[in-house]
């Protein structure tokens, strides 16, 4: 299996981060969704910054926001390292523990692409995670059709509005329709300007 420091220097702004998770939470959403998957994030480099960096809307209050230099739960920039080592720090009982798989993004990744993406990213960091419910109420209203507000981001929903607001996916997509395994091989995101997703190549975060 591929680690992390191997993966590191081939980020770049787009690619896809998905995340089997061992609680119950992520056995639910995996289960609901038929995937191996439960929670998604968008990886991303940013001038001045030599780490790689994940976009991503989550629970974590102990790291630090990149966007705002605060430490909060919901939508955040955060250090990718720093969140997979969170993960991995994650005592289950019964032994299992996160596993991690990295999608390359190929897209044209010009002035206006990334001019659009830190205008988005500015636009909606600090927005709350919602609540179990609301995630749940979000979402079966996204599979009837029915758009939410964004005052909260469950991790497949920013992922999903970073898209659209990229161009890479439909500007009709209904964001709150869209689960992390959506954003996985198994499923086929409708991308647009000819950008493709690589298949997951499963990585650990060291030997």
């Amino acid at each position: 299996m591929t680690n992390f420091a191997d993966i590191r220097d081939r980020i770049h702004c787009g690619d896809v981060f998905l995340f089997h998770g061992p609680g119950v939470e992520s056995e639910i959403i995996e289960d609901i969704d038929g995937t191996a998957f439960s929670h998604v994030a968008l990886g991303i480099r940013l001038p001045g910054h030599e780490r790689p960096l994940l976009w991503t809307s989550d629970e974590i209050t102990t790291l630090t926001d990149v966007l705002d230099q605060g430490r909060h739960s919901g939508v955040h920039l955060l250090d990718a390292e720093s969140v997979l080592k969170l993960c991995m720090q994650r005592q289950y009982k019964d032994g299992k523990h996160y596993r991690f798989a990295w999608r390359r993004l190929h897209a044209d990744r010009d002035t206006d692409f990334m001019k659009a993406l830190e205008t988005f990213m500015r636009s909606v960091d600090g927005r709350a995670f919602p609540s179990l419910e609301e995630m749940a109420l979000h979402f079966a209203e996204g599979k009837l059709d029915i758009s939410t507000d964004t005052r909260t981001f469950f991790c497949s929903e920013l992922a999903a509005d970073t898209y659209v607001n990229l161009g890479l996916l439909p500007a009709d997509t209904l964001i709150n329709s869209l689960s992390p395994g959506d954003f996985s091989s198994s499923n086929s995101l409708p991308l647009q300007q000819n950008a493709t997703l690589d298949k997951e190549v499963w990585f650990r975060l060291h030997h």
